[in-house]
Order: structure tokens, then C-alpha cells, then sequence
């Protein structure tokens, strides 16, 4: 069961809030999908279109621990193809998408690390949303920082094979 959050809409415009960050951790290398900040974007009294988000890595890391950083809706599906940072070690991300009227929608930024991180052993990386792009009047505080990640390619991502049983009818 889940909640229901209800949203007064007020105004035209969109709330950016910071949701529930995800923990600190490892950033191991191959990873994919790997959650760094949650925002929350609320619309008021009309549907919102929105350009993308801007990201910018941040923290004690380099831009090449990344091979890229995307933005995932709230079931974890990823919006618009993953970005690298440019030389403002910034991206924009999620390409466009609506938030419909008096709702409060929460995305995720990820990042996809770099297949081989052995250069940057230790070092710890964050991503900052610094802006929503849209025409509507955008309100809240910016920028919003999620967890810092310390770099790690000793850890290895598993694999599994599935076979058929004997037992399988």
C-alpha cells in the first residue's frame, strides 16, 4: 500500500524541493545507474514543461570518473540518453518532459562510472542539480547536493547465468 500525496496548486509555475538523498558510498567502476541526488519538482495549476536539468559534478573528483550522468523518473526509468560533462564540468539531463498540474513528480540523477577507475582510487564525487530548465517561474532553493560517492575499483560487479533445471517440467 501506498501513500497518496495531495498537491494544492498554486501559481503556474514549478517547486523544486530536495527529496530524501541516497546514502553515501562506493562508486565502483562499470557501475550503472548509480543514484547521487533526488529532487522533487511540483507543479502548480498548470501542466509544466521542463528542458532538462542541469548537473555539475562537484565534490573532491574528476569529470572522467563518469561516463556518463542521466536522470531516472521515479520507477527508475531512465529520461533521454545518458551525458557527459562538459567543460563547465556540467550537463543537461532528463530531456524534455511535462509535469502535469498539481503534481509533485521525484527524479533521481545517476551516474554511469567509468569502465576503469584505477586513476582515481579514493577520490569522492558528488552531482549538484543547479537548474531546472524551463519558461515557467521556478521556485525553491538551488543548488541541491545528494550523496558523495568515494571512487572504488576493487570491487567487482557480479554476474549470474541462468540454466534450466532438470527438475525444470
Amino acid at each position: 500500500c501506498g501513500t497518496t500525496t495531495v498537491v494544492t496548486p498554486t501559481g503556474t509555475g514549478l517547486s523544486v524541493s530536495s527529496a530524501t538523498q541516497p546514502s553515501n558510498g562506493l562508486a565502483i567502476q562499470g557501475a550503472s545507474r548509480v543514484p547521487f541526488t533526488k529532487i522533487t519538482l511540483t507543479a502548480g495549476s498548470s501542466d509544466v514543461v521542463v528542458n532538462g536539468v542541469t548537473v555539475e559534478r562537484s565534490g573532491a573528483a574528476v569529470d572522467a570518473v563518469f561516463a556518463g550522468v542521466a536522470l531516472l523518473d521515479e520507477d527508475g526509468s531512465q529520461l533521454d540518453i545518458a551525458k557527459t560533462f562538459g567543460s563547465t564540468h556540467q550537463a543537461i539531463v532528463g530531456g524534455t518532459f511535462t509535469v502535469k498540474a498539481g503534481t509533485s513528480k521525484t527524479f533521481t540523477v545517476a551516474g554511469n562510472m567509468a569502465s576503469s577507475l584505477t586513476s582515481y582510487v579514493g577520490q569522492v564525487a558528488s552531482v549538484t542539480v543547479v537548474a531546472v530548465n524551463t519558461t515557467a517561474t521556478v521556485s525553491g532553493s538551488l543548488p541541491i547536493v545528494g550523496a558523495s560517492h568515494t571512487i572504488n575499483d576493487s570491487l567487482t560487479i557480479g554476474t549470474a547465468t541462468g540454466a534450466n533445471s532438470s527438475y525444470d517440467p
